[in-house]
């Protein structure tokens, strides 16, 4: 199941870049965590339901990325994300699951890796599901929650190393955002 959700989100993420021309919208202010303190375990879990996923990249990070803004809010299975595109070569998106924690998600690639992102730890799954031009980071927000942060290019691309770059660059900016 989870296999087929990243192939149809990492389709997706490549039928958005190819068929969008430009994006419309209303900017929203993005919540900031200053003066809170980090939580864990159920507290991170609500914290994260509250999260708008299409906050969880600014305007600001967005343009460092190179992405469009504003991302497009779309719901793959039962993740709620957003979607940044780069015209002609992919994008980033970000799937927030309140109640799928990374261990519970079926993670398949060519590499997986434990890693850092942040305070959480993470895993980096390089060419998911075979797909050399996209990059998975699964961060760990609690036991029970978790943040998928997926890059891909375009489908002519091979590149892994580019789309696990660009993943971890948003997934480290998403992450500061974080319950």
């Amino acid at each position: 199941m989870m296999k087929r959700i990243l192939i149809a989100t990492t389709i997706g993420l490549a039928a958005l870049t190819a068929g969008c021309t430009g994006t419309t919208g209303t900017a929203t202010p993005t919540p900031t965590n200053s003066g809170s303190t980090p939580t864990s375990g159920s507290d991170s879990a609500s914290g994260l339901e509250a999260i708008k996923p299409c906050d969880l990249l600014t305007e600001a990070d967005v343009k460092t990325l190179g992405l469009t803004y504003p991302g497009k809010a779309s719901q793959v299975g039962t993740s709620d994300g957003c979607a940044w595109n780069i015209s002609g070569n992919g994008g980033v998106r970000a799937g927030v699951r309140t109640k799928s924690g990374v261990s519970d998600l079926n993670l398949d690639g060519d590499k997986i890796t434990d890693t850092k992102v942040g305070k959480f730890d993470a895993k980096k799954v390089e060419a998911q599901d075979g797909a050399k031009n996209a990059c998975t980071i699964a961060i760990a927000v609690s036991e029970s929650s978790s943040v998928l942060v997926i890059s891909n290019l375009s489908l002519s691309s091979e590149d892994t190393a580019a789309a696990c770059d660009r993943a971890s660059k948003a997934a480290d900016l998403i992450a500061s955002k974080l319950p």
